[in-house]
């Protein structure tokens, strides 16, 4: 499908060039031809006036191609001035040819060549002034060669261009769509499991549907646990739907960075102390920031539960907030099993699981950090990750500062 797309791109981007430039070139082919018949009348009616130059020069010089050949009352030849060799010329051939014309002026052919002529009644005569088109065709030849080769020339290098910067353009919508199908597959995949766990556990309840409810807890308990999952990675995909589309934007305002992420602190203080975790905080007084106190805790949330899950036994979580450089920066740090760096730039893709059953074992789906990259994207700020293997993982989040 793309690869159409680009094709038909590519073909309609070369056909407007194409237009553009036969309409430029054109326009100045055209107008120079004009020009030069215009200019070559004037030329004609000119010489029409001046006086006889005897003097020849070679035919190959271009100064001055007229011909002048005055007649008497009854057509015949008086004199012939020229500055032109004449003398392979048929004149008595020639002057047939104008008189018989009924057009004062136009052109005619002599010998396989081009003459402009003009012809006018002077005293007891006529005056024939005629003029070689061969260095103007000449020209006019010289220019449609030019314009053809700058036209395929210039055409060529931007068919190149013009395919560079299709491909640059569509290639994020292709990868875009590629991840959105992904995204479609990864959430059936994920809304599958837990269907068939609640079908499954509706069919035993109906083979035994004489049992009482207390019986058959476990079986409800099931179907509660999955029904919770699937409203779990709902909500998550709404919310990752909803800051892709950014809608339920609330309007942004100053908020105490430092107060929400001290408050959000306070409400992970009991899970941290239940699992034997240490929490150490460094946050940093009176840091504002323009944006939606609702997402901004989402965000600190998230990154505490991810910080909560993978932290070894009786490991550390490090959370700090400091500004720098017009940027608050937040640093929540966590000492564990480290990850890769080979998954650290993929981490933050929807549906993306460095451990796939460690993330199922935590309840995970593989969204969350999809979701906090999102929010901060949508704060402008930047977001990413540094691990050492068996050691500690941090997540580094920058936000503009609030200017006032």
């Amino acid at each position: 499908m793309f690869k159409k797309l680009k094709t038909k791109f590519v073909l309609i981007n070369m056909g407007l060039l194409t237009a553009v430039f036969i309409g430029i070139f054109g326009t100045i082919y055209l107008s120079t031809a004009y020009s030069m018949e215009k200019d070559m009348r004037m030329q004609l009616w000119s010489n029409m006036m001046v006086a006889p130059q005897q003097k020849p020069i070679p035919k190959n010089d271009r100064m001055d191609m007229t011909i002048k050949i005055d007649l008497d009352n009854i057509n015949e030849i008086v004199a012939i001035s020229s500055r032109l060799n004449t003398d392979d010329l048929d004149i008595n051939n020639i002057v047939t040819k104008v008189i018989n014309s009924s057009k004062e002026m136009d052109t005619i052919k002599i010998n396989g060549e081009s003459f402009a002529y003009l012809k006018q009644d002077i005293g007891n005569g006529k005056r024939i002034v005629l003029m070689s088109k061969s260095f103007q065709q000449e020209m006019l030849l010289s220019l449609l060669k030019i314009f053809i080769g700058v036209g395929l020339l210039s055409l060529v290098l931007l068919f190149f261009i013009s395919i560079y910067f299709t491909n640059k353009a569509i290639n994020p919508l292709e990868e875009t769509f590629k991840k959105q199908k992904q995204f479609i597959a990864d959430a059936s995949h994920e809304l599958r499991t837990p269907l068939t766990i609640i079908k499954t556990n509706v069919s035993l309840l109906r083979e035994n549907e004489l049992e009482t409810i207390q019986s058959q807890k476990k079986w409800i308990n099931y179907i509660d646990s999955q029904a919770s999952r699937m409203s779990t990675l709902i909500n998550e995909m709404l919310s990752l739907a909803n800051l892709d589309a950014n809608r339920n934007k609330e309007e942004r305002v100053n908020i105490n960075f430092s107060k929400i992420v001290s408050d959000s602190l306070l409400v992970f203080e009991v899970v941290i102390f239940e699992k034997g975790l240490i929490l150490e905080e460094d946050v940093a007084e009176n840091i504002f920031i323009k944006g939606e106190q609702d997402q901004i805790k989402k965000l600190i949330s998230i990154l505490m539960d991810n910080a909560i899950k993978y932290t070894n036994k009786n490991g550390k979580i490090g959370v700090s907030l400091v500004s720098e450089r017009n940027k608050a920066k937040l640093i929540i740090k966590n000492t564990g099993e480290g990850i890769k760096k080979e998954h650290l730039e993929k981490i933050f893709e929807r549906f993306y699981r460095v451990d796939d059953s460690r993330d199922r074992g935590t309840g995970g789906y593989g969204l969350g950090l999809s979701i906090a990259k999102a929010i901060v994207d949508d704060h402008k700020g930047k977001i990413h990750a540094e691990s050492i293997i068996n050691n500690e993982t941090s997540f580094i989040i920058e936000l503009p500062l609030s200017m006032g």
